[in-house]
C-alpha cells in the first residue's frame, strides 16, 4: 500500500488523465473486488431502504394506523414462510458455489429444487394455522391472507436466485434482485393513489404483485447467466441439504426471532397499536442499510480464504459497520420524533419511543449477522445455531411476560434484551469455540490506510 500523501491533503493539482480516473472509478465500483463489491451492494441498500421508506411513508398515510395494523398482519406471513422455506439454504449456496464454482449450474438447480418443496410444505402449514393466528381480524381478511400465502414460493425463489448471484460473484446482479421488487412495489402504489384504489387488500396484491413481476425478470437473467441445468443437480443436492441441514436451525431461529415480536403481536394487540409498532419497527431498519451487503459480500470472500485471512476480513467489516451505527443511533435519537411526524403524520409520533428501542435492537442485530458470518466461513454454522436457539427462547419468554402489560413498547424491551444477549454470545464464541481473540472494535490506523487505499 502507498504511503504517499495525497494530492488533494498536499494541495497539489491532479494530473490524473480522464481515462485513468475512470478506470479507477470502474474498479472501484465495478463490484470485482471486496471493497468495490461492498460499495456496490451499500448504494443499492440505501436505495432499497430509501424506497422503503417512502412506500411505508405511503401505506401509513393512505390506511392510517388500524389500515397499517391490517396490512403488517397479513404480509407478514408471505415473507416469514419464505424466509422459513430458505433456512440454511442461502448460506448453503453461497458456500457450495464458492468451494466449486465449476458446478455452479448444478449447485443452482439443486437449491431451487429444494426450495421448491421445502415452500410447499410451509404453505400447507400457514394455511392450517393462520385462522388461529389473526383471530381477531374479520373472516375475509383471513381468507386473503391464506390466498397470498401462494407467493411463499415465489419469494422463496427469489432469495435463492439472489443468494446464486451473489454466490457466483454477480454483484450487480444480486443489488438488482434486491432493488427490482421494491422499486414495482413504490410504482405500483403510486399507481393505486392516483387511481384512488388505495385499501388494504390492493396495497397488499401490489406488494406481492411487485416481487412477482421481479421474480420473472431476475429468473430470466439467472437462467441466462448463472445457467442452472439437471445434470450433476442430483449428486449436488447431498451436498447442499447436508450444509442447509446444519445451517438451517441457525438460520430458521434467526428468522424467527426477526418476527416473533409480530408472532406474538398480531394475536395479541388490536390493530392500532399494531400499524403503530409496524411503522416504528419500519423505520428503525434504516440502520441497518449496510448490514445485507456487508454480509452477503464479506461471506462470500470469506468463504474462499483461510481462517486467518476470513478473521482480517471480518474484523475490519466488523469495526467499519459498528462506527457507522453509532453515528446513525445518535442521528435517529435526536431527529427521530419529528421524523416521524413529518413522514407519516401526527398519529404516529406516538410510536417514537418504540422507535428509539428498536433502532438500538436493529444496530445490535446487524453486529450480529456480521461476527455470525465468521462462524459460516469456519463451517461451524451449528455453534451460531445453538446461540440462536437460547436468545429466541429467552426472546419469547420476555415477549410473552411482557407485551401483555406494556404492549408495544413491551415487545421493542424483549427485543433488545435478546439482540444485547446474542451479540454478546457471538463474541464470546470467537474466543471460546474458534479459539481466536476477540475482534477490536475501535477503528486502527490501518483499518483507515485500507479505507483510504481502496478509493484511491
Amino acid at each position: 500500500m502507498s504511503s504517499e500523501v495525497p494530492l488533494f491533503i498536499r494541495g497539489a493539482v491532479d494530473t490524473t488523465p480522464p481515462a485513468t480516473k475512470r478506470s479507477k472509478l470502474l474498479r472501484v465500483f465495478g463490484g470485482g473486488r471486496p471493497f468495490a463489491a461492498l460499495l456496490q451492494s451499500m448504494s443499492t441498500q440505501v436505495l432499497v431502504i430509501g424506497i422503503n421508506i417512502l412506500t411505508g411513508v405511503l401505506t401509513a398515510r393512505a390506511l392510517g394506523p388500524d389500515g397499517r395494523g391490517a396490512f403488517a398482519a397479513i404480509t407478514t406471513w408471505p415473507q416469514l414462510l419464505a424466509t422459513l422455506a430458505t433456512a440454511g439454504l442461502n448460506s448453503a449456496v453461497i458456500f457450495r458455489m464458492r468451494k466449486a464454482p465449476e458446478q455452479v449450474g448444478s449447485i443452482a438447480s439443486a437449491s431451487l429444487i429444494v426450495s421448491t418443496a421445502t415452500s410447499l410444505v410451509a404453505i400447507g402449514i400457514g394455511v392450517l394455522l393462520m385462522p388461529m393466528w389473526m383471530a381477531r381480524y374479520s373472516p375475509w381478511i383471513i381468507t386473503f391472507s391464506q390466498l397470498c400465502l401462494a407467493t411463499v414460493l415465489l419469494n422463496s425463489w427469489q432469495m435463492v436466485i439472489k443468494q446464486g448471484f451473489s454466490g457466483s460473484g454477480r454483484f450487480g446482479r444480486f443489488n438488482l434482485s434486491q432493488l427490482l421488487p421494491q422499486l414495482l412495489y413504490l410504482l405500483a402504489l403510486l399507481g393505486l393513489i392516483a387511481f384512488a384504489a388505495m385499501r388494504v387488500e390492493s396495497a397488499v396484491l401490489a406488494l406481492l404483485g411487485g416481487g412477482a413481476i421481479a421474480l420473472c425478470v431476475t429468473l430470466v437473467l439467472f437462467v441466462r447467466e448463472v445457467r442452472p441445468r439437471l445434470q450433476g443437480a442430483f449428486c449436488e443436492l447431498k451436498a447442499v441439504v447436508s450444509y442447509s441441514t446444519r445451517a438451517m436451525l441457525m438460520d430458521a431461529v434467526f428468522s424467527l426471532g426477526t418476527y416473533i415480536d409480530r408472532i406474538v403481536l398480531i394475536p395479541l394487540l388490536a390493530g392500532r397499536e399494531l400499524g403503530l409498532y409496524a411503522v416504528a419497527y419500519s423505520f428503525s431498519r434504516v440502520i441497518q442499510l449496510s448490514q445485507p451487503a456487508i454480509t452477503s459480500v464479506v461471506f462470500s470472500h470469506m468463504a474462499k480464504v483461510d481462517e486467518l485471512q476470513s478473521r482480517v476480513l471480518h474484523d475490519r467489516a466488523l469495526r467499519m459497520l459498528l462506527i457507522g451505527l453509532v453515528i446513525g443511533c445518535t442521528c435517529l435519537w435526536a431527529i427521530g420524533a419529528p421524523l416521524l411526524r413529518l413522514a407519516y403524520g401526527g398519529e404516529f409520533a406516538a410510536a417514537n419511543t418504540v422507535f428509539r428501542l428498536l433502532v438500538i435492537e436493529a444496530s445490535l442485530g446487524a453486529l450480529s449477522q456480521v461476527t455470525a458470518q465468521l462462524y459460516l466461513s469456519h463451517d461451524r454454522p451449528g455453534v451460531v445455531s445453538i446461540i440462536q436457539v437460547s436468545v429466541l427462547g429467552a426472546t419469547l419468554g420476555a415477549l410473552l411476560l411482557l407485551v401483555p402489560v406494556y404492549g408495544a413498547t413491551g415487545a421493542a424491551i424483549a427485543l433488545l434484551a435478546g439482540g444485547t444477549l446474542r451479540w454478546l454470545c457471538l463474541l464470546g464464541g470467537v474466543s471460546l469455540v474458534l479459539r481466536q481473540r476477540l475482534p477490536g472494535l475501535l477503528l486502527t490506523r490501518t483499518d483507515l490506510h485500507y479505507l483510504i487505499g481502496r478509493i484511491r
